[in-house]
């Protein structure tokens, strides 16, 4: 019998809420077939079974949040004799034959007692070998990858360095992303009953809130006066991360209102929309003021410069808010940056975006504006130094040219780290940002 504990899916996470199960008590399952769906801070992401063998407990129910370290799954490993079974001949070994040598056609142990891998091990595939006496083991994740180290542990990577998990869903003939399948499981909808709307025969959001209305009751007359909802997964690793950044960052923050009709024009004209293109506004400034795109270590009273601005997309989903970044954005044009936002953004609400893409981000942008607000301060996403925010653009009289005229206006706002960014800089970013709004030709110039 083996118990596979919970581990710590590459952030440095102390739990993760257990999303749905893919397997059942008693069923059969191979080396890396998906065993659950679990919630960390970022996604959703499969849990690939460390061994082949039969399930014999589940140790957490779906919805429970379950402790790094705690026990998950019992497992009975294939060709081990059941609990209280006394071993037979042909485990124990015979005259001329050792009981612990090699099955034909198996890898041969290292000699250290350590894990055998597959000439390949950068796809995981990797046996238990025997040992000469019991040791301790632990089973790593590594955002698609298992790795089993016995006594010596096998080559180790970086979890952004590595393939998202497979996403499959084997249980009917409609298809959902464990978020939805979640959704479903707590209206009691059942997905094959559900007409599938979206890409590729997906079950979506919408196509359960049309379900849920057509099969919906009356109203009650009477409605409870409160109600309570346990935060949990996303929501309660935002709220976290929000708490620590705003408690620990000396957040302030700069305002300019500015006069952007010539870049809605030419959003409405042309390819490009007008995030793309004030996302464009910003990496032309964030070159010009490279510490915008600066991490603070306080641990080490060190500031970190990157090579690349990673261009965070803030997206808000069922789940909550995510940050999707798209990588060396300083390299595309408006038209690409259109492209990679609504790529972002569709993946985002699905679920299906790598964890590189959730964590890679050095500045961040908000657009509030969709939301049909002026403006705000946001807080800082962890580890980075300004986050900028757009608000709705607004037909108002303006000064232009020695005249009173109406002109589209939008309040940009930064916020930034003041231990990194004095009012200068952050000014002087938002002032550059404000000038390539107003007159877009700017872009080309520079």
């Amino acid at each position: 019998m083996k118990t596979f504990l919970l581990p710590d899916l590459g952030e440095g996470l102390t739990d993760s809420e257990i999303v749905a199960w893919r397997v059942k008590e008693g069923d059969t399952v191979e080396l890396n077939q998906p065993l659950a769906d679990i919630e960390t801070a970022k996604a959703v992401v499969e849990l690939p079974s460390p061994y082949e063998g039969t399930i014999a407990k589940l140790h957490a129910a779906e919805g429970e949040t379950v402790d790094v370290g705690a026990p998950l799954i019992d497992f009975e490993l294939a060709g081990e004799a059941p609990a209280g079974d006394e071993p037979s001949e042909a485990a124990t070994g015979s005259a001329g034959q050792a009981a612990d040598a090699p099955a034909r056609d198996e890898p041969a142990p290292s000699p250290e007692g350590g894990p055998v891998a597959t000439p390949d091990d950068s796809v995981a595939e990797v046996r238990e070998a025997p040992a000469p006496e019991e040791q301790p083991e632990k089973v790593s994740v590594l955002v698609g990858h298992i790795t089993v180290h016995g006594g010596k542990p096998t080559r180790k990577r970086r979890a952004w360095d590595v393939e998202p998990f497979v996403r499959q869903e084997r249980r009917g003939p409609n298809r959902a992303m464990p978020p939805v399948r979640k959704l479903a499981k707590e209206r009691g909808i059942d997905l094959q009953s559900v007409r599938a709307t979206g890409a590729d025969g997906l079950v979506t959001r919408a196509d359960l809130d049309s379900a849920a209305t057509a099969s919906a009751p009356a109203p009650a007359s009477a409605q409870p006066a409160s109600t309570r909802e346990k935060v949990t997964g996303l929501r309660k690793h935002t709220a976290a991360a929000m708490t620590q950044s705003a408690l620990t960052v000396p957040h302030a923050a700069t305002f300019h209102q500015v006069d952007v009709t010539e870049t809605l024009a030419l959003a409405r004209s042309g390819d490009a929309s007008f995030l793309a293109l004030a996302s464009r506004a910003i990496l032309l400034a964030a070159k010009r003021w490279p510490d915008v795109t600066a991490s603070f270590h306080a641990d080490t009273m060190e500031l970190e410069r990157f090579a690349h601005i990673n261009l965070g997309i803030a997206v808000s989903t069922d789940r909550g808010l995510v940050v999707a970044s798209i990588d060396e954005a300083e390299g595309m044009d408006a038209v690409e940056l259109t492209a990679a936002i609504k790529d972002r953004a569709t993946r985002a609400r699905e679920g299906s975006l790598s964890m590189a893409e959730l964590t890679s981000s050095n500045i961040t942008i908000s657009n509030v504006g969709v939301f049909g607000v002026d403006g705000g301060i946001p807080i800082l996403n962890p580890g980075e130094s300004a986050i900028i925010a757009l608000g709705a653009v607004r037909r108002m009289p303006w000064e232009h040219e020695g005249e009173i005229v109406l002109r589209d206006v939008c309040t940009v706002t930064v916020s930034f780290d003041h231990r990194v960014l004095d009012g200068r800089e952050a000014a002087g970013f938002l002032a550059d940002i404000a000038a390539v709004l107003e007159r877009p030709a700017l872009a080309l110039a520079r």
